[in-house]
Order: C-alpha cells, then sequence, then structure tokens
C-alpha cells in the first residue's frame, strides 16, 4: 500500500525523525501519563518504531523534503519546514513547492478547482 506521504529520505529516516520528535516531547514532559501511553502504544504496534526508540537521540524534527500523494493530481513534491519558537510549545509546520516546479503547478491547481475532480458535461 502507497503511504500518502512519503519523505524524500526514505521510511526510515522519516520513521527516526518522528522517535526523535517523540523523545524530545518526553524529555520536556516526563511525568505526562497521556504522552508516556502514546509512546508505549507506538512502541507495542511499530517494531521500527521501537528500534528507533532505543537509538535515537531527542532532537526535534526541523525539515524534509515530502512527496504528497493526492488523490486528484497525484504525487506533489513539497518542502516541509517545522517553525520553532524557543521556550515555547509551538510548532508551525510549513509547506511549499519550489516556484515553476510541477508540484507549485499541482497546488496552484487545486487553489482554482477546490480540490474538486473534473467532470465531462452532458
Amino acid at each position: 500500500m502507497m503511504l500518502p506521504v512519503r519523505s524524500e529520505r526514505g521510511e526510515d529516516a522519516f520513521a527516526a525523525s518522528i522517535v526523535a520528535d517523540l523523545k524530545d516531547a518526553v524529555s520536556r514532559y516526563p511525568g505526562d501519563a497521556r504522552l508516556d501511553r502514546l509512546v508505549r502504544d507506538l512502541r507495542d504496534a511499530s517494531a521500527v518504531l521501537a528500534r528507533h526508540w532505543a537509538t535515537a537521540t531527542a532532537t526535534p524534527h526541523t525539515t524534509d523534503r515530502k512527496t504528497i500523494r493526492h488523490p486528484e493530481v497525484g504525487d506533489i513534491l513539497l518542502d516541509c519546514d517545522v517553525l520553532i519558537v524557543p521556550g515555547a510549545d509551538l510548532r508551525m509546520v510549513t509547506y511549499t513547492a519550489a516556484a515553476g516546479s510541477s508540484g507549485a503547478e499541482k497546488l496552484d491547481l487545486l487553489r482554482v478547482t477546490g480540490g474538486r475532480t473534473a467532470t465531462a458535461l452532458p
């Protein structure tokens, strides 16, 4: 099954960055029972996540290039940046396409069509 979002660095690198993000959250909130339960459930459900949990360091996920599979326009290559406010729990995730790229054209098409499929007139 094709995942709707893929990292340019590969699934393993993407999983490692997610685990590093989770470890960062656990280090900031060591007594959070819901966060601990989430991590435990994820480790139980995924051998890949469990493996990375044993080796990953607690660093926030800040940048990646991802391919997003959209049901109407297909794959869209986007840059993903996570903007972090120091000293706060505020993160803004931005997805952008390079100017003039096919990703930019697909995003423009989605803006114009609202993501609806064009249908033939009777």
